[in-house]
This record gives C-alpha cells, structure tokens and sequence, in this order.
C-alpha cells in the first residue's frame, strides 16, 4: 500500500529529486519548458497547506517511488474543467508493480476530501493505461505547449 506525503512535508532532497526527475523527463517533450518556472512551481505552489494546487510525494514505506499533484488550473483553454491530475510519475524502477494505480486512486480520494465528485486529467502517452483502472476518455484537448492529448476524467463519490 502506498502513501501520499505532501510535498511541504518531504524533505529538501526528495522535493528537488521530484524537481529533477519532472523537469528532465518533460523538457523532451516540451521545449519551452522554464526550470525557474518549474522550481517556482514545486516548491512555492505545490507546497500549499491547504487548497489547490498541492503536491503529493508517493511512498511505498520509505522509498520515495514517484508523484502527482492537484491543482485547480492546468489547460489555458479549458479553465472549465477541474480539479486535475496532473504530473503524474512513477520512477523507472518502479513502473509496472502496481504503485501508478494505487497512486492515483489515493490522489482521487484527497481530492473527494476536497469535496470534488469528478477528477480529470489528460494524457499524450499513456491513455490506455489511464482506461484500464478506471478513467473515461471526454474529448480530445490542446495542450498548452500545442498539440493534442486525451482528456479522461474519473468519478470519486
């Protein structure tokens, strides 16, 4: 069983593992992707106490095995549509035991907690993976850095 810790809550190291590992993996797909952005973003506004966005760091035990955030926004041109799911990752070593799911089964339960009924999250990568546990695809949306991915959203009541 995994475990959400939030970010404000993990130590400096992990935070800018976490930091490290997002920026690195997404700058290939996004080449206008800011480090002091990202920075900005994984240590001042995913660190909130209360509210969104928030960052969850993924723990099986004490082993550090990925992340996620909720947050409000996310898409420029769908400001409709919320909470998302979003920067969702599993380390490579980690991938295909299970931690993914479980994850984002407990993410959807903090954001019940909330009080949302829906989460919704979109992919370019991994939509069947998405499908398999759970999630029903909406439409297609424009990413903010162009292009398209698959909007899927999943009910939490």
């Amino acid at each position: 069983m995994v475990k959400l810790v939030k970010f404000k809550d993990i130590t400096k190291e992990e935070l800018e593992r976490i930091i490290n590992k997002h920026y690195t993996h997404w700058k290939q797909f996004n080449p206008t992707l800011d480090w002091n952005e990202t920075v900005d973003k994984f240590k001042n506004q995913f660190t909130k106490e209360e509210g969104l966005p928030i960052g969850y760091a993924c723990y099986d035990k004490d082993t550090l095995v990925g992340f996620c955030t909720l947050q409000e926004h996310n898409l420029k041109k769908y400001p409709e549509i919320y909470p998302w799911i979003s920067s969702v990752m599993i380390f490579d070593e980690y991938r295909r035991k299970g931690y993914g799911t479980q994850m984002l089964q407990e993410i959807a339960n903090k954001a019940k907690e909330l009080g949302y009924h829906k989460v919704y999250l979109w992919t370019d990568q991994a939509p069947e993976f998405y499908k398999k546990i759970g999630y029903t695809y909406q439409q297609k949306v424009e990413k903010n850095e162009g292009g398209y991915g698959d909007l899927l959203y999943k009910e939490v009541e």
